[in-house]
């Protein structure tokens, strides 16, 4: 990434956007989607920031996803209204803050459970009005919901709570970045919107109306014009792509958005340095090919360990690296290390334009 200014490159580490490569990988996937006729609702999870979600929306998404409940509250506190959370609503304090957000913006909530769905039956009831909800169903990650067979008879359970209205269906094909080719992860993503549809078909036939069917993932994105069955694509990694989208095929370097400055500030040996980044700056999600994120432009860099503050660089072969030079990082998750960071360096052909607030940062809850 090109920076004007070598004097913010004295004062590391700091997260930097290309903004140009941001609006390009944003206008890219609400093309795809448009062609496909399907809803974008993108998971704004990855880059917490209200000001990148009214981007992706102006681009043409119809709504937004959200992780937490609290970072549905920055979202609708910064004007955005049509927000699905996409995760289980449990406590009477929880429930109380969904309750009060009711006021402020259109909300969906994705559970799997009639134990779930009885608490946000109970503030739909409150409200005298009922909450639209996705149901998720389980279609190879082994985590949210179960298997589609079993999924039925809880899904006519949930289905009668009078005060929810089941809007759709949605999975998480988290699995598909574990896949080799572009072929393997094609196969998960149709298997996955398959399994759905199947739900959705049985479902009917027993007479609960299925609306959407709801997939996710950035590894499967790119295929969403051969996915059938599909009404709607939640990627969310796309805005900026990271060492594990990459790894998929579904970016390439330059299309990633979002580098990690950092300086060598110890150089012990030839054999290795040592960077002022550490595990609460680049996260701590390791990649399976090795290191914890790509330095760009030294392939012979691997880093290899971190600790809280520092980042211990392995040599292999040589460098002319050295105390006070400083490196561009790609994050091997970029999920967790923007979680990490308070703003944001949006730079623009090399240009800083703006500092952009990672509003949504530490709502974990």
């Amino acid at each position: 990434m090109q920076i004007n200014d070598l004097d913010l490159l004295t004062d590391t580490p700091f997260v930097a956007v290309d903004l140009d490569v941001i609006e390009r990988n944003i206008t890219s996937i609400a093309k795809l989607a448009k062609e496909a006729r399907v809803k974008l609702r993108p998971h704004t999870k990855t880059h917490k920031s209200p000001y990148v979600a009214k981007k992706q929306l102006e681009a043409g998404a119809s709504g937004i996803t959200v992780a937490t409940l609290g970072e549905a509250e920055v979202m609708a506190n910064s004007g955005i209204n049509d927000i699905l959370i996409a995760f289980p609503l449990v406590g009477k304090q929880k429930l109380n803050r969904f309750s009060r957000l009711l006021h402020h913006a259109d909300l969906m909530v994705a559970f799997d459970d009639i134990v779930v769905g009885q608490g946000i039956n109970e503030v739909g009831e409150y409200h005298r009005k009922k909450i639209p909800v996705y149901i998720d169903v389980d279609t190879g990650l082994g985590r949210m919901g179960r298997d589609p067979e079993e999924s039925v008879v809880h899904i006519l359970e949930i289905a009668k709570l009078p005060f929810l209205e089941i809007k759709g269906l949605m999975s998480h094909t988290g699995h598909a970045y574990k896949e080799g080719s572009e072929e393997a992860i094609l196969n998960v993503a149709i298997e996955d919107a398959t399994l759905m549809h199947q739900t959705k078909i049985e479902l009917e036939r027993k007479g609960l109306h299925i609306p959407e069917i709801s997939v996710g993932a950035t590894a499967t994105a790119r295929f969403i014009k051969e996915i059938p069955y599909a009404t709607e694509m939640r990627p969310g990694m796309y805005v900026y792509n990271d060492r594990f989208v990459m790894s998929t095929g579904g970016a390439k370097e330059e299309d990633c958005a979002v580098s990690i400055f950092a300086t060598v500030v110890s150089k012990p040996n030839n054999d290795r340095f040592i960077i002022d980044a550490g595990s609460k700056t680049l996260a701590a999600d390791v990649f399976w090919h090795g290191g914890h994120g790509q330095i760009r432009g030294h392939d012979n860099l691997v880093i290899k360990s971190l600790s809280e503050e520092h980042g211990t660089v392995e040599i292999q072969g040589k460098t002319g690296l050295s105390i006070g030079d400083v490196i561009e990082i790609i994050p091997n998750h970029i999920c967790p290390s923007i979680n990490l960071a308070d703003e944001m360096y949006g730079f623009r052909k090399g240009i800083l334009e703006r500092m952009i607030p990672i509003s949504g940062r530490g709502k974990n809850r």
